[in-house]
């Protein structure tokens, strides 16, 4: 945890559409996918734990209790947790205004399926800390055009963004700029202003434009690196690079002595392991999982309910409950 935390809240946004997810939040809203043993929410708010967040507030769908519930009974003490809810998903400018009653000061946004290095955040908190006259502070990742006519781009002069673009027909910069973001509270003054887009959502980067067009000041922090949950296979990318940290890699179930494991892997509680299988490497069991005797797992994730029949191979799979994402 830093010293000299200026920013001590967040937003986190938990309520957006997953339709490009499919079998994966067929029973569990997209916040509540496991990403070693905890909801992938809490591990983004892990991670700002971490730099020194204290205050949270979480905007959450109108089917999304259980993130709710498992904030209030399951994650640390001592952190305040508030919850807004957006029945209706009708973007970031909306979900961001059902917070504004909750906030207090300076303030990071960012969404639960964005995932970036506690150094960054450092960087990007460093950044806005060093420029109390900016608005906001940005989050940059170097980009192609066609991954930025996806994104967010940006013009920059120097150190400061002097405009933002959301999915720009044609980019101007070799940046683009995802939700990570550090804002000063007079910030939320521009949401109101702000007109539903093309896509009939009203976005938070309308309102970083409006606020640069009047003047105030946007700086920004550069990475070369961030998962982003888009597809399912990013699900298997996400649980990697969390057992690539080996920090949550246990093994929390009994299993025979015959089997064989090959680290990093995480096992959740009341997992079912048949004697001789092969785990590992880079494999995640969820609670409620099977694996059959002799079989293979690596680079995949079992979930819960889902089996793996005896002596079958599994590679880089995620398998579900009578599906299986290649």
């Amino acid at each position: 945890m830093r010293k000299d935390v200026v920013i001590e809240q967040a937003v986190i946004l938990a309520a957006g559409r997953s339709t490009r997810l499919g079998e994966l939040t067929q029973d569990r809203p997209k916040s509540m996918l496991p990403v070693l043993g905890k909801p992938m929410v809490v591990r983004v708010m892990d991670r700002l734990r971490e730099a020194g967040v204290r205050r949270f507030v979480v905007v959450v769908g109108e089917n999304e209790g259980a993130v709710a519930a498992y904030l209030s009974t399951s994650w640390y003490p001592g952190v305040d947790v508030k919850f807004a809810l957006q029945a209706i998903p009708t973007g970031t400018v909306d979900a961001l205004k059902l917070a504004v009653p909750y906030i207090t000061g300076a303030f990071l946004l960012t969404a639960v399926d964005n995932f970036t290095t506690l150094e960054h955040i450092h960087a990007l908190m460093d950044a806005f800390d060093a420029a109390p006259d900016h608005i906001a502070t940005l989050s940059l990742i170097p980009a192609e055009p066609d991954e930025i006519r996806t994104s967010s781009g940006v013009v920059i002069e120097g150190d400061l963004v002097v405009a933002i673009e959301e999915k720009p027909a044609e980019p101007q910069g070799s940046f683009a700029s995802f939700m990570f973001y550090a804002f000063a509270p007079r910030f939320v003054d521009y949401l109101a202003g702000v007109k539903p887009s093309a896509r009939g959502e009203r976005e938070i980067v309308s309102a970083i434009q409006a606020s640069i067009e009047d003047g105030h000041l946007v700086n920004y922090a550069t990475t070369d690196w961030r998962l982003h949950l888009t597809t399912e296979r990013d699900l298997l990318a996400i649980n990697r690079w969390f057992l690539e940290e080996d920090r949550d890699t246990h093994i929390l179930s009994e299993i025979p002595a015959s089997v064989h494991i090959t680290p990093p892997v995480r096992i959740d509680p009341n997992v079912t392991v048949g004697p001789s299988a092969r785990i590992g490497p880079n494999v995640y069991l969820e609670s409620g999982a099977t694996v059959g005797p002799r079989a293979v797992l690596q680079n995949s994730i079992v979930l819960t309910g889902a089996t793996i029949p005896a002596q079958q191979h599994c590679d880089r799979q995620i398998v579900a409950h009578n599906v299986r994402i290649s």
